[in-house]
């Protein structure tokens, strides 16, 4: 369903636009990107009106200034082309765009379009959790995270039709073991600690008093009575929309190879419940002990410059020469790049059946580590890397990738480097 309301600002145009422009689907058409940028572009500035098949022809396919239209119809030819093009990517890449592109036939304007997801009930549960526990608030716990999942999932499954295809072969053979349908696949999130705000916390020893100064930021898009006190107290059931974002696209590429899985938060699953299996672990090393200690043993990790900016870290190098990018603070509006790092570590038991551990972190954002989940589960992302990598995918080895955000939002997210660890 899509609806006019509220406005699409022009922040969200552009997002729309980079998404689009730095999507699979035109990732090899030159022309359409830039036929769809100049239009894009004309729209925000408000030149709509000067937007001409012959300006077209002139300005962005580069046809003489004593072009005869009525002879020359590249401008109409590759108008329909983008169309199709951006049917394409809504249909298969992003169904559950917030914000669509559209050319109207008979013109050359775009419209960008809200969407509001129609999420359908959902017949069958995504998620495998664990044995029921004594203790109810990891029962609680495991609930949450694996109701924010079904949502995040249900995002995914809301703008498809029917069944996923199976995956292509290049992602059976980048995932490895992973990809083996015997055995559940363990996804293993870390949660974060927050303080939880909110009036009416009941007295208890855990309890504390909100500063005056945070009771604005609360109202901003909460009720609030003028006679109402704050309070807060430690919480650690947070996670990331993105992250939830990352496990239901990993959940979803796992279901379509015919393959089971448990979501558990760290403290249910620490790093010990990897041994031996298929896992994946999506965290970073300020929040999550498991993937601290795991990226020790390799070449990158995340870890801060001396001003306390995240970054990933060559730990090879001396000090002072660690740093191989570092993430800006600030809060700007518009895009701003953040780094994923992907792990893929890889180990033989005693019987010679291989199990694979993937580790996801990122800098700062968590869209950093959707972007480095999305781009693990892009066929044409890891045949790119698997040509980087010389023509095969080794055993061990770890992906820088560069992800724009927008306001915690992933955008694009592209492949930055690659090191291959050593034989562990």
């Amino acid at each position: 369903m899509v609806s006019s309301e509220p406005p699409v600002s022009d922040i969200e145009k552009r997002e729309a636009l980079e998404a689009v422009l730095n999507s699979t689907s035109f990732a090899r058409s030159v022309q359409l990107r830039a036929f769809l940028r100049h239009i894009c572009e004309m729209e925000l500035a408000g030149r709509t009106s000067e937007l001409t098949e012959y300006e077209i022809a002139t300005e962005v396919l580069g046809r003489r200034k004593d072009i005869d239209l009525g002879d020359d119809s590249s401008v109409r030819n590759r108008a329909y082309d983008l169309r199709q093009r951006l049917e394409k990517y809504y249909a298969s890449e992003q169904p559950a765009a917030a914000v669509r592109i559209e050319i109207p036939r008979g013109g050359y304007v775009p419209a960008f379009l809200r969407q509001t997801p129609q999420v359908p009930a959902l017949t069958q549960p995504m998620v495998v959790v664990g044995a029921p526990r004594a203790d109810r608030r990891w029962r609680r716990l495991t609930a949450a995270v694996a109701i924010a999942l079904l949502c995040a999932a249900a995002g995914w499954i809301a703008g498809s039709s029917g069944q996923r295809p199976r995956p292509a072969s290049i992602l059976a053979e980048a995932w490895g073991p992973l990809a083996d349908p015997s055995g559940d696949l363990l996804i293993c999130i870390a949660t974060n600690l927050h303080l939880l705000i909110r009036p009416h916390i009941p007295l208890r020893p855990s309890r504390m008093d909100v500063p005056k100064e945070l009771y604005p930021h609360f109202k901003l898009t909460r009720p609030l009575a003028d006679s109402e006190t704050l309070y807060m107290e430690p919480a650690q059931l947070s996670v990331p929309l993105a992250e939830l974002a990352a496990a239901a696209s990993l959940a979803a590429t796992r279901t379509s190879f015919g393959g089971s899985y448990q979501i558990l938060p760290e403290s249910e699953a620490p790093l010990t419940a990897l041994l031996g299996r298929n896992g994946v672990l999506i965290g970073t090393p300020v929040n999550s002990q498991a993937a601290s200690v795991l990226l020790k043993t390799v070449p990158l990790t995340i870890g801060f410059t001396p001003n306390d900016e995240f970054a990933v870290i060559d730990q090879r190098k001396p000090a002072g020469q660690e740093v191989l990018y570092a993430t800006q603070s600030g809060i700007e509006p518009g895009p701003r790049p953040f780094y994923g790092l992907l792990t893929v570590l890889t180990t033989t038991d005693a019987s010679g059946k291989q199990h694979r551990t993937l580790s996801l972190t990122g800098t700062g954002s968590s869209a950093a580590i959707q972007g480095a989940v999305e781009f693990f589960c892009s066929a044409d992302r890891m045949r790119d890397l698997k040509r980087r990598l010389g023509g095969t995918f080794p055993p061990n080895y770890q992906a820088v990738i560069k992800c724009t955000t927008s306001r915690g939002r992933l955008i694009s997210y592209d492949y930055e480097r690659h090191v291959v660890v050593e034989k562990r």
